[in-house]
């Protein structure tokens, strides 16, 4: 209806009725009913005897509630605490791998001023023009110690390996041992 198509007596006519009207009061108690039915509302049977105060009608309690709402908290618990543990271990990853890229860069810092430190006691050594045996032999342990850590750290490394060679050579040579003499297994 388009209220265009009205008279202005129409109009007027809308305008003047009841803007609400009180309902009945068999509906009143239709809805009252329905509403105590559903567990909405408590019937007036459970009010307590001469206090006028209501007792909780079970009415409301259904099993399979109590089962769905300890499931969802158990779950929502458990999806927590996996979450927590994922989130903990990739910040814990990268932590770690920070650290450890940071300590090997500290062990590159040390191996450089510790053979640097290495070349000066050897020139030190060979200017002072004393102690020549004993700087000697503790220069060549040095240098095998560390060829032969490189060759541990690096297995395919070819000149690494024929440095550690000749200074087994040398060694063999200064011991009295021959080529031929010694039994060497390779693994």
């Amino acid at each position: 209806m388009n209220e265009k198509d009205l008279t202005p007596e129409e109009k007027m006519a809308l305008q003047n009725l009841p803007r609400e009207a009180a309902p009945s009061r068999i509906l009143e108690e239709r809805v009252v009913q329905a509403l105590r039915e559903d567990g909405f509302l408590e019937s007036p049977a459970t009010l307590a005897p001469g206090r006028g105060r209501k007792t909780r009608d079970r009415s409301w309690y259904r099993p399979w509630m109590a089962v769905a709402s300890v499931a969802a908290s158990v779950a929502l618990f458990a999806s927590g605490v996996v979450l927590g543990q994922w989130m903990g271990a990739q910040s814990t990853t990268q932590a770690f791998i920070q650290v450890r890229e940071q300590d090997a860069t500290q062990l590159a810092l040390r191996i450089q001023e510790a053979g640097s430190a290495y070349v000066s006691a050897l020139a030190a050594l060979g200017e002072l023009g004393v102690g020549g045996d004993e700087g000697r032999e503790v220069a060549l342990g040095a240098l095998y110690g560390a060829a032969n850590e490189l060759a541990r750290m690096s297995p395919e490394d070819a000149e690494v390996l024929r440095i550690l060679q000749i200074l087994e050579e040398r060694r063999d040579r200064e011991e009295g041992w021959d080529a031929d003499d010694r039994n060497t297994v390779w693994f």
